[in-house]
């Protein structure tokens, strides 16, 4: 039976299981050629929306602060604001990526060409994550150049302000993927995006320093991987942060590996991909 008329049955194939050990590096880069031209196609929705979001909260922030000297985590509010801004922006645009082309595809009915593709399992997630931490890459740092002219600060160390974002990227992506797998229509994917992960996002240090919350709801913020996240493009953006970047990383890891092995198992045996 072919994918067309899998698909025309009612149901999609798993990922293939290929033996060859060898990674596919032709069909990898053809995936991964189409999930860049596709973010491409979008830009003023990918790129255009966030900017724009990052450089209207900064003015309103600015606006609405000239003239008071009010500090948020040991340095100014401006300081403070504009990497939690980058980091909701690449984190945002993470989620999107592979969760857009899963329920795209599906919608289109080519889902199944994907996943009959001579791709394995471990290379059709891996081309998703990719896709996902170049456009959230990208998108960080088109955003930083935006609001330079505002007041942005220049990078303390943009490795670390890499690094935490890479991370959080490929965290976020893995998550994308899985809502992906269960995501049916676009305002089910809005849905998502607007009550679940916009909430962990903003709530992750972005416009708030733990230093001002109550005990318990510090020790709440903390239990967030993305406020580690969040945190450290700050400390690479600023050279502050809130919580030691060792641990941080480590919280972000482990999340990531328990998330990619989910990922993984339910890709392979096809959970969520049949309708």
């Amino acid at each position: 039976m072919t994918a067309t008329e899998t698909q025309s049955a009612g149901t999609w194939p798993s990922p293939k299981r290929r033996t060859i050990r060898a990674v596919n590096l032709r069909g990898v880069w053809t995936l991964f050629r189409r999930e860049i031209l596709r973010s491409l196609k979008v830009w003023d929705f990918t790129l255009g929306a966030a900017t724009m979001r990052a450089v209207l909260f900064t003015a309103v922030f600015g606006l609405a602060t000239a003239g008071i000297n009010r500090l948020m985590g040991g340095m100014s509010l401006l300081d403070f604001l504009v990497p939690g801004l980058i980091a909701a922006a690449v984190l945002e645009h993470a989620f999107v990526a592979a969760a857009f082309s899963i329920v795209h595809d599906r919608i289109e009915g080519i889902l199944g060409d994907v996943l009959s593709s001579p791709l394995n399992v471990a290379e059709i997630i891996a081309v998703y994550i990719a896709s996902a931490l170049v456009g959230a890459l990208v998108v960080g740092v088109v955003v930083w150049a935006a609001l330079l002219p505002l007041g942005a600060p220049m990078p303390h160390n943009a490795a670390i302000a890499l690094g935490f974002a890479a991370a959080g990227a490929v965290l976020v992506g893995f998550v994308s993927a899985l809502v992906g797998l269960w995501v049916r229509r676009w305002d089910s994917l809005a849905a998502v995006q607007t009550f679940v992960v916009l909430p962990f996002v903003f709530t992750s240090g972005v416009f708030f320093s733990l230093e001002r919350l109550p005990g318990p709801v510090a020790a709440l913020a903390r239990a967030n991987p993305l406020f580690y996240v969040v945190d450290g493009i700050r400390l690479g953006l600023t050279g502050r942060a809130e919580a030691d970047p060792l641990t941080g990383l480590a919280v972000i890891a482990g999340t990531t590996v328990l998330v990619g092995a989910l990922c993984y198992r339910l890709f392979a045996t096809g959970a969520g991909l049949r309708d």
